[in-house]
């Protein structure tokens, strides 16, 4: 019983399972009918093609229409239909009957469980075949008329029982997937909170830094320049922020380093550049590293910049 009341991805399997079982009983209902009344032969007939024609969702349509609780309210009111109907066409249409398998339907749907409405169905049943012996002069525990009014009580039953049991659990997964959300966002905001001060901390450390950081984020933008750069290059740091190192800059040689460093996505370990900068030769060093958060997420890269001594002017 455990079984038919996984959700998914069974759940095609499941409403196919009983709706079979509820079609097999009144397929009973209408041969043991045209036994008795062969002149209905038309009227049986159209009736048991209709039945079968509502297997054809199962054939055609997927998984994913099925799990909708929507569409297995669209089977069962159908099979409601045709229980109805067929009872009517059978001449069983019984008041007491009637009365049950709504009985039935309500405490059924109470019970939110198949495993709960089996229990529901052996009472209803019990109570049926109480009436039915209360009422008869002569009872036949064997009529296969009231075999099969048993059987259908079990089946609305169990029916409306999975429909209750899908109801409830698709409400409980929306709960909780509203309170993985919340969970989420709460867990985004105190990230936030984290980055930010850890950007804070970062800015104080790099300002206070004796050679020049230059941090570069992931796409090759420029987002922080210490002073020590500005007074290297003998330039404003803040006109280099926000610079987008494959373009052209303000940074020349030294920012086509950089922007190569992140195409080839090759860390720099002493690499020299030498060029002539304001006006006379000079020679830079370029050092650079990952930068990540302390979480481990990668935020860009972090370039040093030192002025190197040529090895002609070391020389004495």
């Amino acid at each position: 019983m455990s079984e038919i009341q996984q959700a998914t991805p069974h759940v095609k399997k499941n409403i196919f399972l009983i709706h079979l079982l509820l079609a097999l009983t009144l397929y009973c209902f209408d041969f043991f009918f045209l036994q008795a009344n062969p002149g209905q032969k038309t009227v049986v007939l159209a009736y048991a093609l209709a039945l079968a024609a509502t297997f054809l969702p199962f054939y055609f349509l997927d998984q994913g229409v099925f799990e909708k609780v929507r569409f297995q309210y669209i089977v069962f009111s159908m099979d409601f239909v045709f229980l109805l109907s067929g009872l009517y066409l059978f001449n069983h249409f019984d008041t007491n009957l009637l009365i049950l398998i709504f009985l039935t339907f309500f405490i059924s749907a109470l019970s939110q469980s198949v495993g709960r409405s089996l229990f529901v169905a052996i009472a209803v049943v019990a109570l049926y075949v109480y009436l039915i012996y209360d009422k008869s002069d002569v009872f036949n525990y064997l009529d296969p008329f009231l075999l099969l009014s048993c059987a259908l009580l079990i089946v609305v039953s169990v029916h409306s029982g999975y429909l209750a049991f899908r109801t409830v659990q698709e409400e409980k997964e929306i709960a909780e997937w509203a309170r993985k959300a919340r969970l989420l966002s709460e867990k985004v905001k105190e990230g936030d909170q984290m980055a930010m001060e850890y950007a804070a901390t970062l800015k104080n450390v790099l300002d206070s830094l004796p050679i020049g950081a230059i941090a570069v984020s992931t796409d090759g933008t420029l987002f922080f320049v210490n002073a020590r750069v500005g007074k290297i290059l003998d330039l404003n740091p803040k006109t280099l922020t926000n610079t987008y190192l494959f373009k052209e800059n303000a940074l020349r040689e030294i920012g086509e380093t950089m922007a190569k460093s992140l195409k080839d996505r090759r860390e720099l370990k002493r690499e020299y550049v030498d060029l002539v900068w304001n006006n006379r030769p000079r020679r830079f060093r370029l050092d650079s590293g990952p930068g990540t958060t302390p979480s481990g997420k990668v935020w860009g890269t972090l370039f040093l910049l030192v002025e190197s001594v040529r090895p002609a002017e070391a020389s004495p």
